[in-house]
């Protein structure tokens, strides 16, 4: 069942204009078709009323939890190409809950906090593309740009990992120690230098390994995602 994000106000339920032109020109409900909107993390069975003006009558509040038991951050590094729409995407669907860009010595890519406002919307819009797809009941946060060797101390949690291509080990050897939060962060195509890691330590990271194995900055964070969902949810 198609899901969408919107706002609910006196019951009255109200879509954005992208949604607006979906549910019209590109799904072309029927009156008495079905959806599920979420409004506040809270999923609502809906029905099509009308589609002139469009309107849609709230059936049920639905007790629906698909979000991972504690809530994880991912720093990523500037990268190249669609590799940062890719990677928001991806690790929306494995449920992460805020997406930190972060800057380095090595990155290839140069962005500044005006090239991040002019590209946030998009940004967003493919965050709340993906929450819908995977049936989330939130969209993450997207936040940006940090230099990594100055985090703020907010958006660290209480296991902060780092990959890191010279540590030895499996990844799958992860520790989360209970925690109640986890944040990754991952390197860009340049990798992360000694100076950097040894920032990051100082800050509260500690090193895992990637694998045997040397991955492309898009395929890490997706890999070690997988790795910490599997541990929560099992």
């Amino acid at each position: 069942m198609q899901h969408y994000f919107a706002d609910i106000v006196d019951k009255n339920v109200i879509f954005s204009k992208e949604d607006v032109h979906h549910i019209l020109h590109v799904m072309r409900f029927k009156v008495g078709d079905n959806i599920i909107v979420v409004y506040n993390k809270t999923e609502y069975l809906c029905s099509f009323v009308s589609f002139n003006p469009l309107n849609v009558k709230i059936l049920e509040k639905l007790d629906t939890n698909n979000e991972l038991k504690i809530p994880v951050t991912l720093f990523f590094a500037l990268a190249k190409g669609d590799k940062i729409d890719l990677v928001i995407q991806k690790a929306t669907e494995l449920g992460v809950a805020r997406i930190v860009l972060v800057k380095g010595s090595r990155d290839v890519v140069k962005m500044d906090n005006d090239d991040f406002s002019r590209k946030l919307s998009r940004y967003q819009m493919i965050a709340k593309e993906a929450s819908e797809q995977s049936r989330r009941q939130s969209i993450p946060e997207i936040l940006g740009i940090y230099n990594i060797n100055k985090l703020p101390s907010s958006l660290l949690a209480d296991v902060n990992l780092v990959a890191y291509e010279k540590v030895a080990g499996n990844a799958s050897n992860i520790e989360l120690n209970n925690a109640k939060s986890v944040s990754l962060l991952i390197g860009s195509e340049g990798g992360l230098s000694e100076e950097e890691i040894g920032s990051l330590v100082n800050q509260g990271f500690k090193t895992i390994s990637l694998g045997k194995r040397i991955l492309r900055t898009e395929t890490v964070g997706l890999s070690i995602l997988s790795i910490i969902m599997y541990e929560f949810e099992r």
